[in-house]
């Protein structure tokens, strides 16, 4: 369990930020009897989520949407499980686009420079991944 300065420090983001997810129900510390709120796991796979997110430039309503769709230990509601795979073949389709884009440029980098890219992409794969198994558990 962190404290919200210890969470913000292994997370990278700012006390405030923390807050302001906890105000809005995306994170739900326990309280101590001292009144200090304690994050768990589910707090650092969530954060990572909402990061990996907000690099999609997808709006913070529609972020919470999708983990309370997540979260939700009732049965899903088809539509909102429907709108939130229709997102993500959106913004599938928009990598897609993306990647017939920078084809050219990329076969004018060096093999040193494409290496580079691949490690970059590599790591963020990861992110995809692990987000994606969040979404089918």
């Amino acid at each position: 369990m962190y404290r919200i300065g210890e969470i913000a420090k292994l997370m990278n983001i700012s006390k405030r930020t923390i807050d302001y997810y906890t105000l809005m129900g995306l994170l739900n510390p326990i309280r101590t009897d001292a009144n200090y709120r304690l994050y768990g796991e589910e707090s650092i796979q969530i954060l990572a989520l909402i990061e990996h997110y907000k690099n999609l430039k997808m709006p913070l309503e529609e972020i919470k949407s999708s983990i309370e769709l997540i979260k939700s230990e009732n049965g899903i509601d088809k539509q909102k499980a429907e709108k939130h795979f229709e997102q993500i073949a959106m913004i599938m389709k928009h990598l897609k686009e993306e990647i017939k884009v920078i084809e050219p440029i990329l076969q004018k980098l060096s093999n040193q420079q494409k290496e580079m890219l691949v490690n970059k992409l590599s790591s963020q794969g990861v992110s995809l991944a692990q987000t994606l198994l969040l979404l089918f558990r």
